[in-house]
């Protein structure tokens, strides 16, 4: 049975409420690193410019944004899925930091965690070390999570896992960290 726009768009919503409710900390994060992983956008070269993809269906929430700017590229030329369909869409906050939070990324809402599949297809949450042009506390130094923060993003994930192209791009990612014998903290 095909998912209409009015369906995925009313599931990206309920996404984004459920992770309006919780935050990594109980305090602003950003107050420890000057909001880097926002304003690195403003500091950087153009041809450096930082995006990020959105789940597919998220698209739906920046149609009428004035603080992102959504863009497509073709999903056969990057680095995705064979099953990522032929569009793929990114984000751009216009006005780093001051985007309307009510709207920012899966990406954003769940960092610094990322879902994980275990060579043995197990799903875990762990921290995002990948490499960034920046470096974020919360990663660096390891710093405890609220508990109900890494709870709600394990369920959403999860949830996003159903989906057969989000499965796919994680799974993706995973096998590459295992490849590269990336050393990876298990959250959840």
């Amino acid at each position: 049975m095909m998912i209409t726009a009015d369906e995925m768009k009313k599931t990206m919503e309920e996404i984004y409420e459920r992770l309006d409710k919780v935050s990594p900390v109980d305090f602003d994060c950003g107050n420890l690193c000057g909001e880097i992983c926002c304003v690195y956008d403003k500091n950087q070269d153009a041809t450096e410019e930082l995006m990020l993809y959105l789940m597919p269906g998220e698209e739906l929430m920046y149609e009428d944004s004035d603080y992102f700017e959504l863009y497509t590229i073709g999903a056969n030329a990057s680095d995705y899925p064979d099953n990522w369909e032929d569009t793929l869409f990114i984000v751009k906050c216009t006005d780093p930091p001051r985007c309307d939070r009510k709207i920012r990324p899966i990406q954003c809402r769940t960092f610094p965690l990322i879902p994980h599949i275990s060579s043995e297809d197990k799903f875990h949450l762990v921290f995002d070390e990948s490499e960034y042009p920046y470096v974020c506390p919360l990663v660096e130094k390891k710093i405890k999570l609220n508990d109900d923060f890494v709870n709600e993003t394990y369920s959403v994930w999860k949830m996003l896992l159903n989906n057969p192209v989000v499965y796919d791009l994680v799974k993706m990612d995973s096998r590459r960290r295992n490849e590269k014998k990336v050393e990876y903290e298990i959250v959840k």
